[in-house]
């Protein structure tokens, strides 16, 4: 399962959360699996049965309050319970002061305890996306990822049939490259797929008869992009007269990704065919139906019409 140590969380510096190190700095590498947090609440009063194990935990200003209102045996009482939970790690924001008795219980434990300036809200936005981001599902798929019309296309296909060509093809038509060969794949939120480039390839194009090229090098920084949402996915396979291709739309095809499901377009490839423009023409297709227009529907009502005699 994939992971993150509390160690990286406390060392981002994309998402500014600006932690700091207060108690507890031998349990950093503690791995953090969850993307959801949990701001303590009603965990603080005592009710344990409401604390989530293996959660980042957050405590703001109403936390800290209700803990510095209790006497001292019912504090200690609380935060030993609180320690005794397989918790990741906590984080106390608005740079409020803890308690010298959570300190030192933290420090025991190895149980890292972080603070950061920032006031709560602003706080759980910017770890909800850290989390989100560095703990999301990830595959690899061997294809190319480009930037056609504004739609995020995946395509794919046996090595050597064509797929870093044709996208050569479309980038000197003005679309732009994402990553060609291994397109990294990321389920963003529940319904949403992101693909980027491993650092070592990226901007790079195999050509067969050319070698490796850099698109960024050769066309400008127009011409890549760094990461795309994904929506739709194109096949390229060999042109068999025995094979089933569609002819009329009416039949919607599924490729299943890290659990969902993108529009699937499969396209024969034979010797004189411009696929280039096909796929062009697939990415204006889906970004119509997108738009609530279908050209099957649109046919059937022509015929139903011409059927009634016109009217």
């Amino acid at each position: 399962m994939k992971g993150i140590t509390v160690q990286e969380l406390k060392d981002d510096t994309l998402y500014g959360l600006g932690l700091e190190v207060i108690s507890g700095s031998k349990g950093l590498s503690r791995k953090i699996y969850n993307q959801r947090i949990q701001k303590l609440g009603l965990v603080i009063t005592g009710n344990m049965v409401y604390l989530h194990p293996h959660r980042v935990q957050i405590l703001g200003n109403i936390e800290i309050s209700y803990l510095r209102s209790l006497t001292d045996a019912e504090r200690k009482r609380i935060i030993r319970e609180l320690c005794r939970n397989d918790v990741v790690c906590f984080i106390v924001t608005r740079n409020l002061k803890v308690p010298e008795y959570f300190l030192a219980t933290t420090e025991d434990e190895g149980i890292p305890l972080l603070r950061t300036k920032l006031v709560t809200s602003v706080f759980i936005e910017r770890i909800t996306k850290f989390l989100e981001e560095r703990l999301a599902p990830t595959t690899t798929v061997h294809g190319v990822l480009l930037d056609i019309f504004g739609v995020g296309t995946l395509i794919m296909g046996r090595p050597g049939i064509g797929k870093s060509e044709n996208a050569l093809e479309l980038i000197m038509r003005g679309h732009r490259l994402v990553v060609d060969d291994a397109v990294c794949v990321k389920k963003m939120g529940a319904i949403d797929l992101y693909g980027e480039s491993p650092k070592m390839i990226k901007s790079l194009l195999e050509i067969r008869g050319i070698g490796i090229v850099d698109i960024g090098q050769l066309f400008g920084v127009s011409a890549v992009r760094d990461t795309k949402k994904i929506e739709l996915a194109i096949e390229l396979f060999d042109w068999d007269n025995n094979a089933e291709c569609e002819r009329v739309g009416l039949r919607e095809e599924k490729y299943s990704l890290l659990g969902l499901d993108l529009p699937l377009v499969r396209i024969p490839v034979s010797s004189g065919k411009n696929v280039s423009a096909i796929i062009e023409l697939a990415c204006r297709t889906h970004i119509l139906k997108k738009h609530g227009v279908n050209t099957l529907e649109e046919l059937e009502k022509r015929t139903l019409r011409s059927m009634g005699g016109g009217s």
